[in-house]
């Protein structure tokens, strides 16, 4: 079994008025997660993380504060709309693996394989794909799908997974064909 996993895609990041928005550079990787989700669910359950921080998170200290717990900014963007089914994993680090049920999640479904987009991908990306991987995932990254504030993160962070964890990087071209694949 397999499970499509979109990280972080929340208003405080991607949406103008967001707490920590990172910009068009990060909102051009949209018509492309959409498309992912909406392929993906003809195949697989659709896993959402969100940061999700206490309004007095240590993580502050590193960074503005956003994606506070039940506001706004911490809702999925709108071009995003969950659909019934979904499953949604709330995280307060990096990682949507670090204290969170994700891991139980993908367990009790039989889940083995993960394909992952959302943002940034040298940080969230990065982090929780180096937490499957260590917990013995298939992972496979959709690299038109995930996006960094620049390109220099971008281009280490794929390096990193696939040089040092060892995760594939493929297209969404890619993976639609491979999954149209496997069904036929």
């Amino acid at each position: 079994m397999e499970a499509l996993l979109v990280i972080d895609m929340q208003k405080d990041f991607l949406s103008p008025e967001g707490k920590l928005f990172g910009g068009e550079r990060l909102r051009r990787i949209i018509p492309n997660v959409r498309d992912a989700i909406d392929f993906s669910r003809d195949f697989m359950p659709v896993i959402f993380t969100q940061d999700w921080h206490r309004k007095d998170d240590e993580e502050f200290s590193i960074w503005p504060p956003h994606c506070i717990e039940n506001s706004e900014g911490s809702e999925i963007i709108d071009e995003l709309q969950p659909a019934e089914g979904d499953i949604f994993i709330k995280k307060r680090r990096y990682s949507a693996f670090f204290s969170t049920d994700l891991d139980l999640v993908l367990r009790e479904r039989n889940i083995r394989k993960i394909w992952v987009c959302g943002i940034l991908t040298n940080i969230c990306v990065l982090h929780t794909i180096a937490d499957a991987r260590s917990l013995n995932y298939e992972v496979t990254l959709l690299k038109d799908c995930t996006e960094a504030l620049d390109d220099h993160d971008y281009e280490y962070a794929i390096h990193h997974i696939t040089s040092v964890l060892g995760a594939d990087v493929i297209t969404l071209e890619t993976f639609k064909t491979l999954r149209e694949e496997d069904v036929e």
